[in-house]
């Protein structure tokens, strides 16, 4: 039951906090919506930002699903780099088109990248939560991922935060093109560019060769 009770109040918040807003939204108002004292909120969420963390943490369990379901981590950079060592563009694009396909279209996942997005400016702790959605973690991971692979000979020499930057930086634009115009066929078409240019660029001669044979 505390599991049950624990996911209600989850469902509440998220859909609480994208109608009201983090600062409109109280801990008496998400109680009385799973049916619950509100002292027995505090048995399961510290605190309003604990339950904001909470649908963060939901959101990056359902990237970790997208990311099983599409044959790569973002957990673990060992396996992360042993899968992206040999992987084809094909495969590589597939990967990219099932992340913006949840970047767009999952409803849970866009309802908590919206509601981030309005709150960053009002409540400082949904700006921190953004950032480290899209900014501070994708970054940290890659830089590991790209670190290992560079170390092994799969990509040119470079320094890894650098080569991060480089995949990164034109994905969040690409997803925020996407998002903001709901131009999503050229989104996906400049996706493919920047996935071809950067391997291109950063894949050695060998890794390639590798994936022909």
């Amino acid at each position: 039951m505390r599991r049950d009770t624990r996911s209600g109040l989850l469902d509440a918040a998220q859909i609480r906090l994208a109608e009201h807003g983090y600062a409109g939204t109280s801990i008496r108002d998400l109680a009385a919506d799973v049916g619950i004292k509100e002292s027995s909120v505090y048995k399961h969420f510290r605190s309003k930002q604990a339950l904001l963390e909470g649908v963060l943490e939901r959101a990056e369990e359902r990237v970790a699903a997208t990311a099983q379901a599409l044959g790569v981590s973002v957990d673990d950079p060992d396996a992360a780099a042993s899968t992206y060592a040999t992987i084809d563009l094909g495969h590589l694009t597939a990967v990219a088109e099932g992340f913006l396909q949840m970047w767009l279209h999952d409803e849970e996942f866009v309802a908590l990248r919206r509601l981030l997005t309005l709150e960053q400016y009002r409540t400082p702790a949904a700006g921190t939560l953004l950032r480290q959605l899209v900014v501070t973690q994708p970054l940290a991971f890659q830089s590991q991922i790209f670190a290992r692979l560079i170390d092994a000979g799969a990509f040119r020499p470079a320094n890894p935060e650098a080569t991060a930057l480089a995949f990164w930086g034109p994905v969040l634009a690409i997803l925020t093109l996407a998002g903001e115009q709901r131009a999503e066929a050229e989104a996906r078409r400049l996706l493919g560019i920047h996935l071809e240019h950067f391997r291109a660029t950063h894949v050695t001669d060998a890794a390639t060769q590798g994936e022909e044979s």
